[in-house]
């Protein structure tokens, strides 16, 4: 059955049940004029936004399914509120459909986002379908809290910080590449391509360890960490041996004679963190989560960031992924 068969009010209808996953907090939900939820004394909200484009952000049954799209347009905003050293809370959506749309197909994209917000226990409050010309288009804004006057903010970087990343790099823009190419195996990049983890333990365990300066790495770690430089006024170094890189996508670059720094420096949707703080703090930190390996730190020096290999220092410059560009 197609969505202009079934229409709006019958798609709702199909998709409303089994929305909030921590209902405590939820005043009125879906099927009103507007959502009212509580918040918690003593913490200030976060918000965000995103949007996904069908064949700008995703190419279906290529680069993966509905179910995969829904559950990264959920992600996405999560990684924002855990870049921020937040709790996420709730969700409110946008869908922008075209009538020949199946709607098993909306129900399976549906199926991810709710499957995402249970995983978190974020609720989702309410939304908006319209109908599109062409292809799909998802806006997610997401809500969450955090300890008033704790947020970590980008521009907070401190000259002598150790600057550090979660997990390895790369492995989303290595997958998307698997995937384009039709290649068998390489199931760990494909799994953080279609099915990415927003860090919201470690933005909060970086709440704790008084981490100075916070991104997440949606747009690749070159384009994160010169916001992170630009926003703190300071020139950072990262060193090149030191970023943490998975043998998957060594093997894959190898095999297709790429360069695996494009991964890894400019390669997105990786949702890892990058992050300053003290080296004791960060010594502390990893005492407590292992997967967080130190790659570079700040300095005095004009405002940028360099890259050194084999004592060789270069300019690194902001190149990711960025709409209106050109690249």
């Amino acid at each position: 059955m197609k969505i202009s068969e079934l229409g709006e009010f019958g798609f709702i209808d199909a998709i409303k049940e089994g929305t909030l996953f921590n209902p405590e907090s939820v005043v009125i939900g879906i099927g009103d004029d507007g959502a009212v939820y509580k918040t918690t004394v003593g913490m200030e909200q976060i918000a965000v936004i995103d949007t996904m484009v069908e064949n700008s952000h995703f190419i279906i049954q290529r680069t993966g399914d509905w179910y995969d799209v829904g559950i990264k347009a959920v992600v996405s905003n999560l990684s924002d509120i855990a870049a921020m050293g937040g709790i996420p809370t709730h969700i409110v959506l946008s869908t922008a459909i075209a009538g020949n749309m199946e709607v098993d197909d909306l129900i399976s994209l549906y199926k991810g986002i709710k499957d995402i917000c249970r995983k978190y226990s974020v609720n989702i409050i309410g939304g908006d379908t319209v109908m599109s010309k062409e292809g799909l288009v998802i806006t997610v804004a997401a809500f969450g809290e955090i300890e008033a006057g704790r947020a970590i903010p980008r521009g907070g970087a401190r000259i002598g910080d150790i600057v550090a990343v979660s997990h390895t790099l790369g492995d989303s823009a290595g997958g998307l590449d698997v995937l384009l190419a039709g290649e068998k195996g390489y199931e760990k990049l494909k799994k953080a391509h279609r099915f990415p983890e927003p860090q919201i333990e470690l933005g909060r365990l970086l709440v704790e360890h008084n981490c100075h300066s916070l991104n997440d790495i949606s747009d690749g770690l070159a384009s994160e960490i010169n916001e992170i430089a630009s926003a703190s006024k300071v020139e950072i170094v990262l060193d090149r041996e030191a970023i943490p890189i998975s043998d998957e996508l060594k093997i894959w670059s190898e095999k297709t004679a790429q360069d695996i720094w494009k991964f890894v420096l400019n390669g997105g949707e990786d949702y890892e963190l990058v992050f300053t703080m003290s080296p004791e703090d960060f010594a502390v930190l990893q005492k407590t989560y292992i997967h967080v390996t130190a790659i570079g730190s700040v300095r005095q020096g004009p405002v940028g960031v360099k890259i050194s290999h084999k004592g060789i220092e270069n300019k690194l410059l902001p190149l990711g992924f960025h709409h209106f560009s050109e690249e």
